[in-house]
């Protein structure tokens, strides 16, 4: 990974290991006998003192536990004046093995009463309890005995009970039982695709198309017990944690609770736990999502990779490696089969199931009765505005959310933008308020009454005047899942409305919401793309896609293939059993190819026209791609850089062998996190040319200093 992805080896094998487990180092400071002498001699400005005044001259304090957090223009002072050294301390890890007190009976409990006029004694019932128990933890036995008082203290002090320490597993399941089901007959395809992985020895690559709904989750199932029973171990990937939970209940249905979970959604303890357990061997399956590609499972017999296409596999900073790419690698090192399992596979997976690299199996049918649902386009430029101004909610959408409701069903409403607005418009000036570090308009999230930055996460409160103009003219504009929900609440006033967005889910109450919507205690979710993801809602026969074009304005040559994706999978959500499915999808430009191929449910007919079009211009997958990035916080610097690099591409051969260069250009988001970002775009036709060139860089940027940075991203996804 770090020698194709022109990573420090360190970073890997850092990303490989889970949070909160390796010591790292931190900024730190140490006072010098100059730095002493001014302290002590008063000469130094009181915000000065108070902070130096924390350090010491015999080794480094961390930077973090000076008062507070000195200014880059306070610590440059100091340098300075030779008042201290900076350097960096090693912290270590942050999470821990968790245990807690049990009791172990150790002596046969006693055969008859010892108490006063042959009464059984307290103590001695709890001995009795204790004996051939094994190890008990207290939590247990107050359980058990409503009373404990002294008496565990007295057993341990005569010699019959012993004390020990148990480690505690913490519990990934957050508290949610769940009831164990039997095997279902798979229909004609499903025993075609199980039959033929099965019947692999060794490594093979399958991508396995289903339409939404077709069961490919119980091929997977099939295949992991048939790996379990031979003594092999499983991996499952799943792109987010929002399919995490649906995807563990049926694995825990079936098998039980042997598995490992890892995802973000834990704490760093139990993730802690998780990946003990899998290295210890005591549990042989490991679902999750990206990072999971590292969990330590020994003879590693099934890898899968469930929504293949999501962009989420795809790592945005640090060693930008593609899970689905890596598994694959781990499949073929470790002799394991891998399925990757699309509704919509990626097109790179497409052309390689068309050249053969992958072996394709297709799922046409849904097994348990459905069929796919009927996808209307809504033109909305002939729509009629509403009086309400909410003209986000057509009419045929609000009378299709008031049947659905009449008829006791659910209903998913669909916008892949949270909060309440994208943005705040001052009506007076025209000004939009932007993020101070990132060339990007500020979300209004009204629950929080705050603006946020949803690239660098900076907030700031709403203000109430424009702070350019001063004028009280600021406007909420545009909309997102939170104004969404609002409004159905007002159109809907007895629906029972939940929200699934990055603000709204997570952990826990990521669990219990979409067993609410599951168990039918909602009757319309909104939602952002987690929506979108493997769930399965018997009850929901409608979704309504309120801005399709959203996506497919993006400069971005994959805008279409993203588009398509999303609107495929969130209309998969609809009639998934016996009752037949909705969907309407509200756009300005219902010509667009990627909405004709929604409407007809064909994969095949978006693949071939996009695919010509990628081949054309030279795109993935007809092209190997990579993107340098140059940042900094000095914007002519980062300028130069950036012109610089591509002179040294040009020079290496950048234009031969069928290799392109585009760009140098400043970044469609050319501020970001407070640096200026310019971008280079290099493709060729094979990997042997770009490689040769991204060395080049990758030399050069060793002898660079560290700003402007530039950073190479292999097989990007992300070209913003």
């Amino acid at each position: 990974m770090a020698d194709y992805y022109l990573a420090p080896l360190g970073e890997v094998l850092r990303g490989a290991h889970p949070a909160g487990i390796n010591a790292r180092g931190v900024p730190a400071f140490q006072l010098t006998p100059a730095g002493r002498f001014a302290l002590d001699a008063g000469a130094m400005k009181p915000e000065d003192a108070r902070s130096l005044g924390t350090l010491s001259t015999e080794e480094p304090t961390p930077a973090s536990a000076l008062p507070e957090a000195p200014p880059a223009a306070q610590v440059r002072r100091w340098l300075k004046q030779a008042w201290v050294i900076r350097s960096e301390v090693v912290v270590t890890p942050r999470v821990e093995v968790r245990t807690e007190r049990a009791y172990r009976a150790v002596a046969p409990a006693p055969a008859s009463p010892r108490g006063p006029g042959g009464r059984a004694l307290r103590r001695d019932e709890i001995h009795r309890w204790l004996v051939g128990r094994g190890a008990v933890s207290a939590a247990e036995v107050r359980a058990e005995f409503a009373s404990l008082g002294s008496h565990l203290r007295t057993l341990v002090d005569e010699g019959s009970v012993i004390t020990e320490e148990r480690e505690v597993i913490r519990d990934p399941f957050f508290g949610e039982a769940v009831t164990r089901d039997t095997r279902p007959t798979l229909n004609a395809e499903q025993r075609t695709a199980t039959t033929r992985v099965l019947a692999c020895d060794g490594f093979a690559g399958f991508l396995l198309h289903g339409v939404t709904g077709s069961g490919k989750t119980e091929v997977y199932l099939h295949v992991i017990e048939a790996a379990l029973a031979d003594g092999k171990g499983a991996l499952v990937l799943v792109p987010e944690i929002a399919l995490t939970p649906q995807l563990v209940r049926r694995f825990r249905a079936r098998l039980g609770d042997a598995i490992a979970v890892l995802h973000s959604g834990l704490s760093d303890g139990a993730r802690f736990d998780q990946w003990r357990r899998l290295r210890r061997g005591e549990v042989k399956v490991a679902i999750g999502a990206r990072s999971a590609v590292f969990a330590p499972i020994a003879d590693l017999g099934v890898i899968v990779v469930d929504e293949e296409h999501d962009g989420s596999f795809k790592q945005g900073d640090g060693v930008r490696y593609n899970a689905r790419d890596m598994a694959l690698v781990r499949g073929q090192r470790a002799g394991a089969v891998v399925i990757l399992g699309s509704a919509t596979p990626s097109l790179e997976t497409t052309r390689n199931a068309q050249a053969e690299k992958l072996t394709r199996l297709a799922l046409h049918e849904r097994p348990t009765g459905g069929v796919l649902p009927r996808v209307e386009i809504v033109d909305q430029r002939a729509e009629v505005y509403p009086e309400d101004g909410a003209c986000f909610l057509s009419q045929p959408v609000r009378t299709a959310l008031a049947e659905t409701i009449a008829r006791g069903e659910q209903a998913i409403v669909f916008l892949n933008r949270r909060g309440f607005s994208s943005f705040m418009l001052c009506t007076s000036c025209g000004d939009v308020i932007e993020c101070d570090r990132c060339a990007i308009s500020m979300t209004y999230h009204k629950g929080r009454a705050h603006l946020r930055c949803h690239y660098c996460d900076a907030t700031r409160a709403t203000p109430s005047r424009c702070p350019g103009c001063a004028v009280e003219a600021l406007q909420p504009m545009g909309r997102g899942t939170e104004r969404v929900e609002e409004t159905l609440a007002e159109l809907f006033p007895k629906a029972r409305i939940a929200r699934l967005d990055r603000d709204t889910g997570g952990g826990r109450k990521l669990t219990e919401m979409l067993r609410d919507v599951r168990e039918g205690r909602v009757d319309i979710l909104v939602g952002t793309q987690m929506v979108t993801k493997g769930h399965d809602f018997p009850n929901v026969t409608l979704v309504c896609a309120l801005d399709a074009d959203a996506g497919l304005n993006f400069p971005d040559f994959r805008a279409a293939e993203r588009t398509f994706q999303l609107l495929t999978q969130v209309a998969g959500r609809a009639g998934r059993r016996t009752r037949p499915g909705r969907v309407l999808i509200q756009t300005y430009d219902p010509s667009q190819p990627c909405l004709e191929a929604c409407r007809g449910h064909d994969y095949a007919k978006f693949a071939t026209v996009e695919l010509a079009e990628r081949k054309a211009a030279a795109y993935p997958p007809y092209a190997h791609a990579a993107v340098i990035r140059v940042e900094g916080r000095n914007a002519a610097a980062v300028a130069s850089a950036a012109e610089g690099v591509a002179g040294l591409l040009r020079q290496a051969g950048a234009g031969r062998e069928g290799t392109m260069l585009r760009g140098p250009a400043p970044a469609v988001l050319e501020r970001l996190r407070g640096k200026t970002r310019w971008a280079l775009l290099l493709t060729a036709p094979a990997r042997a040319p770009l490689r040769r060139l991204l060395t080049v860089i990758v030399d050069e940027r060793e002898k660079q200093p560290a700003e402007p940075r530039v950073i190479i991203d292999i097989d990007p996804y992300d070209l913003l």
